[in-house]
C-alpha cells in the first residue's frame, strides 16, 4: 500500500478487498474502510453489482427517522450518464476549476502533479509539480486545491498536503504571470504544518466559502478509534474543519471557535475526506468517513459553525465510546448514515447547481470508494427528502470502481473522479 502499489487507500478507514469481474483492469482494489491503520479494522470482501436508478438502499437511513429512503425520486428526475474527461493520469484525487471564467479543469495527482485538462486532453506539463515534497501513497499525498476567489486578478491557489515527514501542511502558491498554465514552482507561504502521529486519517479538502475564508479538512491523526482523543480535544487540529483568513493569517476571523485552538470551525470529525459548499444556500455539506460500522453525512446551515460532529463518542447516529449509553448532548448528529453492509468509505460529493440538468438542480450527490455506489438526496427545511441511488442508472457499466472524489466546475456541472486514472462528467442521458 506504499509507492509501489498501483492501488491505493485514500480516505482514512482499514482495508476492505472489492473484487472486480472478469475482464476489469483490476483483479483486487485495496480500499480505505472499516478501522483504519493502527488495527482495530477487519477484512471484509465487497462485490459491486448495477442497481437501478429508482432502487432505494435499505441501509442507508436518513435522520431523524430510520426509514429507508424513498421508493422513488421524483417525476422530473433526470435520467444520467458519465462522459469520460480524461484518462491515463496518476492517481487522480480531485478535479476543479478556477474562478477565471476559463474552461480548464485541474485536477490533483496523489503522488504530486496538478494536472490541466483542456480541449479534451490533458497536458503533459503539469500546473504544479510538488512530487519532490510530498510522501505518498496510502492516505498521503497531495490531497486538497483550492483558488481563490479573486484568481483571475491575483493566481493565488492553495494546497494541502503531507511532508517528506508525513505531516500535514497548508500553503499558498501563484500562478505564472507568464502563462496562466504554470504556476511558480516555490510556496508563497506555509500557513501552518500539523504533525501526524499515524499515516491515515489526514483528511486534505480546501474550498472557500461563502464567507471568502479558506476551510481547511483534517483528520483525527490515525489510528484504530482516535487513540489520542483528538475528535473531542479543542486544543489540536486534527479532527476539525478549519477556517482561516489567507489574508489576516494567523489572526483568526470572527466566529471560530474559542478557547482552544484558533483555527477551529468545527470538531469532532474522523476523517472528512471531501466536503463542499452549495453555491446556492452556503450550506455546507460533510462526507466524514466512519470507523468499522457506519459512514455519514452532516449538513451544516451557513455561517453555523462551533459544532461537535461527535467521533469518537459517536459514529454515525450510534455510541462509539463508550459502545452504549453514550452522552449525545451537544452532538450535532448526521442526517444520513449508511453501513458497511453498503460500502466502506464515503466520498462526500456536491449539491449540483448546473445548467445543463435541470432536473437535478439541488440535489446532492455522493458516493462509496470501496462499492462505487452513489446516493442522492435533497436537504430542505433541516429534513431529508428524495434520498435514492443512482448508481445503476448514472454507472450500468460499473465504472467507478474507485471513487476518490467528486468535483463541479465553474458553471457548476459535477464530475466524478475514479482513483484508477479517470474523469467523468456528469451529463444527462
Amino acid at each position: 500500500m506504499r509507492r509501489g502499489s498501483r492501488l491505493r487507500a485514500v480516505h482514512g478507514a482499514g482495508l476492505a478487498v472489492v473484487r472486480f469481474a472478469a475482464g476489469s483492469s483490476a483483479a483486487l482494489l485495496l480500499a480505505a474502510c472499516g478501522g483504519g491503520g493502527g488495527g482495530g479494522g477487519s477484512e471484509a470482501v465487497a462485490t459491486p453489482t448495477p442497481s437501478s436508478q429508482t432502487t432505494p438502499s435499505p441501509a442507508v437511513t436518513a435522520r431523524p427517522t430510520s426509514t429507508p429512503p424513498a421508493a422513488s425520486p421524483t417525476p422530473a428526475f433526470p435520467a444520467l450518464r458519465l462522459t469520460p474527461i480524461a484518462s491515463g493520469l496518476d492517481r487522480p484525487l480531485f478535479v476543479g476549476s478556477a474562478p477565471d471564467g476559463s474552461p480548464r479543469l485541474y485536477v490533483v495527482e496523489q503522488t504530486g502533479g496538478i494536472k490541466i485538462v483542456a480541449a479534451g486532453a490533458v497536458r503533459t506539463a503539469p500546473f504544479l509539480d510538488l512530487s519532490g515534497v510530498v510522501s505518498c501513497c496510502g492516505e498521503r499525498g497531495l490531497l486538497g486545491l483550492a483558488f481563490h476567489p479573486d484568481y483571475a486578478a491575483n493566481g493565488r491557489f492553495f494546497v494541502n498536503y503531507t511532508n517528506r515527514d508525513g505531516n500535514s501542511v497548508v500553503e499558498e502558491y501563484a500562478r505564472s504571470s507568464g502563462d496562466p498554465t504554470i504556476a511558480e514552482p516555490r510556496p508563497v507561504r506555509t500557513f501552518f504544518t500539523v504533525e501526524q502521529p499515524f499515516a491515515n486519517h489526514n483528511g486534505g479538502m480546501l474550498a472557500f466559502g461563502p464567507d471568502g475564508l479558506l476551510y481547511v479538512g483534517l483528520g483525527d491523526g490515525g489510528g484504530s478509534g482516535d487513540p489520542d482523543g483528538n475528535g473531542q480535544s479543542i486544543t489540536t487540529k486534527l479532527g476539525k474543519i478549519l477556517r482561516i483568513d489567507v489574508d489576516r493569517y494567523p489572526t483568526p476571523p470572527p466566529g471560530n471557535l474559542t478557547g482552544g485552538d484558533p483555527d477551529i470551525w468545527d470538531y469532532g470529525l474522523r476523517n472528512p475526506w471531501r466536503f463542499s459548499f452549495d453555491r446556492t444556500t452556503g450550506d455546507l455539506y460533510i462526507g466524514d468517513v466512519g470507523q468499522n460500522l457506519y459512514e455519514e453525512v452532516d449538513v451544516e446551515p451557513k455561517g453555523q459553525g462551533g459544532r461537535n460532529y461527535g467521533w469518537r463518542i459517536t459514529e454515525g447516529l450510534h455510541c462509539y465510546e463508550p459502545p452504549s449509553g453514550c452522552d449525545m448532548s451537544g452532538i450535532t448528529l448526521p442526517v444520513v448514515e449508511y453501513g458497511h453492509d453498503v460500502g466502506c468509505s464515503i466520498t462526500g460529493g456536491y449539491v449540483y447547481r448546473g445548467a445543463a440538468i435541470p432536473g437535478l438542480t439541488g440535489y446532492y450527490l455522493y458516493g462509496d470508494y470501496c462499492s462505487g455506489r452513489v446516493w442522492t438526496f435533497t436537504w430542505s427545511a433541516g429534513a431529508v427528502a428524495n434520498h435514492v441511488e443512482i448508481t445503476g442508472d448514472l454507472d450500468p457499466a460499473k465504472l467507478l470502481t474507485s471513487i476518490t472524489s467528486f468535483g463541479e466546475d465553474g458553471a457548476g456541472e459535477l464530475y466524478v473522479v475514479v482513483g484508477e486514472g479517470s474523469v467523468f462528467r456528469i451529463d444527462a442521458r
